[in-house]
């Protein structure tokens, strides 16, 4: 089958065409064009099926980054809770600590008045006997 350009030189180089040739030449250019016009509509087609994929996967991604951005806020709330939770137990512990020296030393100095009375006692009686 000739090409349009081989037609061209010929028509160029040759005695003219018959009408013969012209109608194969022209029959030729039709189907070219009507296989071209489907090409064409194949390429027209894949390029709306992906333009409509990017749409689906850039709402999915829209829809991943809000998921995602929620995911961090909330971490964060967590992370502040968290914080403000461990330095309220610090504080109480450190409370605590000093609450139990205070009871310590209390113990303490209620042994040695507890000593010093049980020697008084003693001493009573080591008087009386």
């Amino acid at each position: 089958m000739l090409s349009i350009a081989d037609i061209i030189r010929r028509e160029r180089h040759d005695p003219p065409m018959t009408d013969e040739e012209r109608q194969r030449a022209m029959d030729f250019i039709v189907a070219q064009t009507a296989k071209n016009s489907v090409q064409i509509e194949k390429v027209l087609e894949s390029h709306r099926a992906a333009e409509r994929r990017l749409a689906t996967t850039e709402l999915r991604l829209d829809r991943d980054e809000r998921i995602l951005k929620l995911m961090i806020s909330a971490g964060r709330r967590e992370r502040r809770t968290r914080s403000k939770a461990d330095e309220r137990l610090t504080n109480a512990l450190a409370d605590l600590a000093r609450a139990q020296k205070r009871t310590e030393d209390s113990i303490a100095h209620t042994d040695s008045k507890l000593d010093a009375l049980v020697d008084i006692v003693r001493a009573r009686k080591n008087g009386r006997s």
